[in-house]
């Protein structure tokens, strides 16, 4: 990664830029580093936002002067890890972005999806979920905020005109999709081609960052963050995690979302139990009835797929009971399941009889 931003505040903006000179020059810092590191700047590509509360009013602010004589213009905003960030953190530059990728992109899936010898419903909507909306919405929960009713107001809260914006793409695809007409009222079509509303599909996106967030471990950089942000609603100067948690507190929040941390073994690590893998059918039956004399308990699990239909199943044998624990499980059609997955329900099964 070669994007690296330097954020610095001040009362100011020539507070702010001595910091940014001195970050530059002070033993140490970046020119020392560039120095030991034979590493030199295209100072060319260095980017200035002067951001204060009322932009309109200051305009772009001063040029930054470094100390070697490069001068540093000001912009209104610039693109940080693919998003356009702005002077007043609205975020109008990257939505118009966004929809531009979008309607691009819905332009190309259109010709693929014409009404002659064209792509069927299924396809074009496989292509639009899987291609169109994460380019168009890539960071949605850094420029987007859920579209809500707060308690006690009548307006809806968040990024209503983007959303109203970047939803013309979804309708466009939604005709390509459909061949209907262009009369036909969008939610109809929604209904007709199986799609989340758009603001829904903000706040399903949205809800994913926030789970991510509030399942940090302790040691994540943005944790402490994120707890921060979560435990108050702030009135002013509030952040998009601010906005994300907030939004999802009754049923979300980082001090109550469970964490399940990766399991990191050795290379050489061996496990405690013993796994026996036989030849054939017939060993496993008489090494079955060996393990029925141990006396100890048993559990087999299995999943299939039967007609069409996937499935698993678990049984527990306890040794003195006459008749054994079962549990079994539908999972659905073979069109949506896998043998694999219901292998993977039938060991859970397995578990939860122990």
């Amino acid at each position: 990664m070669d994007d690296v931003a330097l954020v610095v505040t001040g009362k100011s903006f020539t507070i702010c830029h001595n910091k940014v000179r001195a970050f530059m020059d002070r033993p140490g810092g970046a020119m020392d580093w560039s120095t030991s590191h034979n590493s030199a700047y295209s100072l060319d590509k260095f980017g200035l936002v002067n951001c204060k509360a009322q932009p309109k009013r200051i305009g772009l602010g001063p040029a930054l002067q470094l100390t070697d004589g490069t001068v540093i213009a000001p912009t209104d905003h610039q693109r940080f890890l693919g998003v356009l960030v702005d002077q007043a953190l609205k975020f109008k530059q990257h939505t118009a972005a966004a929809y531009a990728k979008g309607s691009k992109l819905v332009a190309q899936v259109r010709r693929l999806a014409t009404a002659r010898n064209g792509l069927t419903l299924s396809a074009v909507r496989r292509l639009y979920l899987a291609v169109v909306v994460p380019s168009m919405l890539y960071a949605a929960d850094t420029f987007l905020t859920p579209v809500r009713t707060l308690p006690g107001q009548t307006r809806k809260h968040g990024s209503v005109g983007h959303a109203r914006r970047l939803a013309a793409v979804q309708r466009q695809a939604l005709l390509a999709m459909t061949g209907a007409l262009r009369s036909a009222p969008t939610d109809t079509l929604e209904a007709h081609a199986q799609i989340l509303p758009f603001d829904l599909l903000i706040d399903k996106l949205c809800h994913c960052a926030a789970v991510r967030l509030c399942t940090l471990p302790d040691t994540h950089p943005l944790a402490p963050h994120v707890q921060r942000a979560g435990k108050r609603y702030v009135k002013s100067h509030r952040s998009a995690i601010h906005e994300l948690l907030d939004a999802y507190k009754p049923w979300l929040d980082y001090k109550n979302t469970e964490r399940i941390r990766p399991a990191r073994r050795h290379p050489q690590w061996k496990p405690h139990h013993r796994t026996y893998i036989l030849d054939d059918r017939e060993a496993a039956a008489a090494d079955d009835d060996w393990w029925a004399r141990d006396g100890a308990l048993r559990v087999y699990t299995d999943g299939s797929d039967i007609d069409s239909g996937v499935g698993a199943a678990a049984i527990l044998y306890v040794p003195g009971c006459a008749h054994p624990k079962t549990l079994r499980l539908h999972l659905g059609p073979s069109t949506r399941h896998t043998v694999y997955e219901a292998e993977i329900v039938a060991t859970i099964l397995g578990v939860e009889l122990l």
